[in-house]
Parts: structure tokens; C-alpha cells; sequence
């Protein structure tokens, strides 16, 4: 994708009362993509409120002001568009993507969804029992099991060591009132972002938009005091042992930097070399060489305390063999890694975005996300020069700097014989 073509074909606006709008013209796709974002997520919540973001994003499908429980799906299927939400620690989003003659109709259901949901008794009680199912099948699974026992062994303070969809006891205890005064801090204009990504005129999508969203009123958000995570001072460990296994799961991480600082670009570079697909030294050396089934690598791309991980699964016998291997490849990056690799990663990482913001829907996600976690439009417009930008060097340092002998958190899960 061109970063000057982006830049040009892009219209940023704020609402009167708080809301920002992007919309982001695009000739060469009839589809129009609409997406809403708060700047909510399970780290905004106090402890009787875990859940509640997630909760939040189930009620709100349950029927509006102008449309009864059934009747947004229906709309939406007789538009030939795709719908759907998603919450995470940071942040909620909605979206509703649609062939471009309806894309008037389909931001009048996105505002009624999000700015007009009745959240009534009934369906609170109705809701509960199919929340606190979807938390018991979670747990049921042991990879997710393997991923939130690592949130805790990483984070003692930070509420990122909290599960998303929160707890039992604290999601039985959810009452309209509750819920409504989390959704009226939350859900309202000065917390949120509407993008819309298509072959629309931007003047056109703002004054549509100033006619739905812009009518709402916006105030001040009360957030959460965030409690920031006590630097990690030794290496943490933990074996958990699984019966429903029949191989071993292993995931070892350290604390880096947060998405977008200047120093992140090549925090990507170097996991694209490291864990990212068949040209990774992590799946040459370690599953083309039969000592792991798969191998990856990755950052949680958080705005604060954000942690790099390796994850692998292998027999359990091979688990010592594994990680000295690992160590070893990290050890021996500095020596090893040349200027071309670093190119070949570079491009890779650039080829991938540029297929990815082909779709409006994916790009409408790179902007909400840029606006409501990063909270900078840069992090989407310059994406690609700052990756180009990053050299060896740059990929070395970080190395250094967060992952060579500074502590980590390591879990093991095995199969209990």
C-alpha cells in the first residue's frame, strides 16, 4: 500500500461532542466497511466488574431502541454483510461490513447497536448462564489454560494478569445497573472511534455520522487507576501437568516495549527471524530438525507492559533440549545475523500488511486499533517506512537490551502419566 496515496485519501474529523471519525476513501473495492471502537477492555475494569467489557459486547446484540432482539441479524443477513464484535484487555469493537449500496442503513444499525442497546433484566439473566458457559469450555481447553496461567505467572500487579471474560463469581453478580453505568462511562463519544473504509464520499459519511453519533452526549471518562507491573528482577517458572495432554506445551517470555515506540519496529523485525513461519530460525532449527512439533514467536502489541514470548510444543522428554536450543540461537544472533536477513524480514513484514490492508474491513481495523490503543494515527500511516527504516543494528539492540540475560517468565505443561 502507498503511504502517500493513505494519507491522501484519508479524512480525520472530530465531533463536536468528542467522537473521532475516520474514513478512509478506497475506489478499488465494493465493499464498505464500518467499524466503531471503544477504548475499553477488561484492564478498565475494578474486581467486581471482571467480565463486564465482554459481557458488555454479548448484551449489546440483544436488541435496541429501534430494533427488537432478532431483528439487527436479520437486517444485517438481508444486506449481505458480515457482522461481529470483539473485546479485548484495551479495547471493544463492532463492525458491519456491507456491499456498498448499503452502507446508509448499516451505520444506522451500528449506531443503534452501540449507542442504543435496551440491556434489559431479562436478558442480563438470560445472558449469564451463556457467558458462564463460554468461561467453563475455556477452561476445558488446556492451551487457553496454559496462556492465562502465564498471564499470572508474568503479572503480580498489572490488571493484564486477569482473564478477559472474568470470573463466575463476579459475572453472576452483573445488574442492569451495574452494567448500564459501565456501558454510559464507556460507550459514549469521547471514548470512541467510528471508522468507515470504502468507495463513500467522506463529507457524505460525516454528516450521516453527525445525524446518529454526533447527537449523543459526551463527558469526561472516569478510567481505572492502572496499577503498573514492579520490574521483573529474577526468571519465574512454572510446570502444570494435564491429563488431557499428549505432548508437552511451552511458552518463555520477558517484558519489552510498548507497541509503536521507536525501538518496537525492531522488536517486529527480529521476530519475523526468529519465530515467524518456514523461513524462521526457530522452525528451521527446531521442527525441520524434529525436536518440536511447531514454533512461534510474538509480542502481545500492548500500550503498556507489553511482553515478547517463544511458544512450542514438542514430547515431553525433549522439553531441556528444546529451550538450550533456543538459548543458543539467541545467543548467537549477534554473530550470526547478516544484513540480508534482516532485508528479507523487513520485506516479508511489509509484503504481509500490504496483502492484510488489501480488504477495507482489515484496514478499518488497522485505524481503529492505531486511534484506540496506540492512540496516534501515525502507527497505521507510517507502519511501513518505520519498518523500512530499522537495520541491524536496530534488531540487535533490542536483542540486547530486553531479551539476552535479563529475567523471563517460562511454563511448562506436560501430560500427567
Amino acid at each position: 500500500m502507498a503511504y502517500a496515496l493513505a494519507v491522501q485519501d484519508l479524512a480525520k474529523y472530530k465531533l463536536k461532542n468528542g467522537a473521532t471519525l475516520v474514513v478512509k476513501r478506497r475506489d478499488d473495492t465494493e465493499a464498505v466497511s464500518l467499524q466503531v471502537w471503544f477504548k475499553v477492555g477488561s484492564i478498565e475494569e475494578n474486581y467486581q466488574q471482571k467480565g463486564m467489557a465482554h459481557f458488555l459486547e454479548h448484551m449489546l446484540f440483544n436488541g435496541s431502541e429501534k430494533y427488537p432482539y432478532g431483528e439487527i441479524d436479520r437486517l444485517v443477513e438481508g444486506m449481505g454483510g458480515r457482522m461481529n464484535a470483539g473485546t479485548s484487555k484495551e479495547y471493544t469493537f463492532y463492525y458491519i461490513t456491507v456491499a456498498k449500496p448499503y452502507w446508509k442503513p448499516a451505520l444506522e444499525v451500528l449506531y443503534q447497536l452501540t449507542q442504543k442497546p435496551l440491556l434489559s433484566e431479562d436478558m442480563v439473566e438470560k445472558e449469564k448462564p451463556i457467558v458462564i458457559e463460554e468461561l467453563r469450555r475455556g477452561k476445558d481447553d488446556p492451551i487457553n489454560l496454559l496462556w492465562e496461567e502465564f498471564e499470572k505467572l508474568v503479572y503480580k500487579a498489572s490488571p493484564y494478569r486477569h482473564p478477559i471474560i472474568g470470573y463466575e463469581e463476579t459475572i453472576s453478580k452483573f445488574t442492569r445497573e451495574s452494567l448500564s453505568e459501565f456501558f454510559r462511562n464507556y460507550y459514549q463519544p469521547q471514548n470512541m472511534v467510528i471508522v468507515v473504509v470504502g468507495d463513500v464520499e467522506p463529507s457524505e459519511v460525516k454528516s450521516l455520522v453527525e445525524e446518529t453519533f454526533g447527537k449523543e452526549a459526551g463527558k469526561p471518562v472516569k478510567r481505572a487507576q492502572y496499577v503498573p507491573e514492579p520490574e521483573q528482577l529474577e526468571n519465574r517458572f512454572k510446570e502444570i501437568k494435564d491429563k488431557r495432554l499428549e505432548r508437552a506445551y511451552w511458552i518463555m517470555g520477558w517484558r519489552v516495549m510498548p507497541v509503536a515506540v521507536k525501538d518496537y519496529y525492531a522488536l517486529l523485525v527480529l521476530d519475523q527471524i526468529l519465530g515467524n513461519g518456514r523461513t524462521s530460525l526457530f522452525y528451521k532449527e527446531l521442527v525441520e530438525k524434529g525436536l518440536a512439533y511447531s514454533v512461534s514467536s510474538g509480542d502481545f502489541a500492548r500500550p503498556r507492559d507489553n511482553i515478547f514470548v517463544i511458544s512450542a510444543s514438542f514430547e515431553p522428554s525433549r522439553y531441556k533440549e528444546v529451550k538450550e536450543r533456543v538459548v543458543q540461537i539467541l545467543q548467537e544472533l549477534p554473530q550470526t545475523l547478516t544484513d540480508e536477513e534482516v532485508q528479507k524480514a523487513k520485506q516479508r513484514i511489509i509484503n504481509s500488511e500490504v496483502f492484510a490492508l488489501e480488504r477495507a474491513q482489515r484496514e478499518a481495523y488497522y485505524i481503529g486499533y492505531s486511534l484506540t490503543v496506540v492512540g496516534l494515527l501515525d502507527y497505521y500511516l507510517y507502519f511501513e517506512s518505520n519498518i523500512r527504516s530499522v537495520r541491524k543494528k536496530d534488531v540487535l539492540n533490542v536483542l540486547e537490551k530486553y531479551i539476552l540475560s535479563k529475567p523471563y517468565s517460562e511454563i511448562l505443561m506436560v501430560p500427567e502419566r
